[in-house]
């Protein structure tokens, strides 16, 4: 099983560098694959691609206008700056959350706010906060605590019409509340999380395609962790019995023959998952 693993991510990581070399537009996960895969193997035949890949970054950031992809882009150039020395990086992440954080007072996607809130928080302790942390907190709250409904997970809306979130959403809002939690260590924050999975994971999703697994499986791969320290077991009310690993790995095993056919993005999305149920 273990082989099987390691000649995915070697095929993973042949595709995200063949990519970069062909200059193919390619999202976050993309150079975010290179240097974890390159942190945990420090692979030389990986150092070139993901040099390239992090110049490449900086453009591609400037240029996106999504609120998902100016996230994903902040995240990555806050984590390159565990191998890059590159003076351009923080005006441009100082750049990329002034954008996101503008839009905040009039963001209602939950989807959109979550994934904005935890790149801000994650980049907090990378460039001055000036109250950063709080307001990404606040903007957590105002959101997913206008969106929760006890017992039916968080409620959406959609053209003016209030529906049930979709996995994705249950999936984003979780993972930011686990990072506010890491930072913070406020319990309702995991604990909210760990409910929100509980619940996105009895709901019905037969339009959740491989990002938003994989994005599922990293979530719950955090939860295993947490389940793992018995100082936070003692202290939080958490599901019993759960084995949040072994159902990431279910998962990740049900998108494994899509890989081949994928996007380098989700193909590179998919490896980062793997390597996070790997740790």
């Amino acid at each position: 099983m273990e082989d099987s693993r390691a000649a995915e991510l070697d095929l993973v990581a042949a595709r995200a560098a063949d990519a970069v070399a062909r200059d193919e537009p390619v999202d976050a996960a993309v150079p975010a694959f290179l240097l974890r895969r390159y942190l945990g193997t420090d692979a030389p035949e990986l150092r070139e691609p993901l040099g390239l890949a992090l110049a490449q970054a900086l453009a591609r950031a400037a240029d996106d206008t999504s609120v998902a992809g100016r996230s994903a882009w902040l995240s990555l150039l806050v984590e390159a700056t565990a191998v890059a020395d590159d003076d351009r990086i923080r005006p441009a992440a100082e750049a990329l959350i002034a954008v996101l954080r503008a839009a905040w007072p009039a963001q209602t996607r939950i989807d959109d706010a979550s994934v904005s809130v935890e790149a801000c928080l994650r980049a907090a302790e990378f460039v001055d906060g000036d109250g950063l942390i709080q307001d990404a907190i606040d903007q957590l709250e105002r959101i997913v605590g206008g969106s929760y409904r006890p017992g039916d997970g968080l409620v959406g809306d959609r053209d003016g019409i209030r529906v049930r979130a979709s996995l994705g959403d249950h999936v984003r809002a979780a993972s930011a509340l686990l990072t506010a939690f890491e930072l913070t260590g406020r319990l309702p924050y995991s604990m909210l999380a760990e409910e929100l999975m509980v619940f996105a994971r009895r709901a019905p999703s037969p339009d959740a395609g491989l990002r938003i697994q994989c994005g599922a499986a990293r979530v719950l791969c955090r939860l295993a962790a947490l389940h793992d320290d018995p100082e936070y077991r003692g202290a939080a009310v958490i599901a019993g019995g759960a084995d949040y690993r072994a159902e990431a790995s279910h998962i990740l095993a049900g998108q494994a023959s899509c890989v081949g056919t994928a996007t380098p993005s989700d193909a590179a999305a998919y490896g980062l998952a793997l390597l996070d149920l790997l740790k």
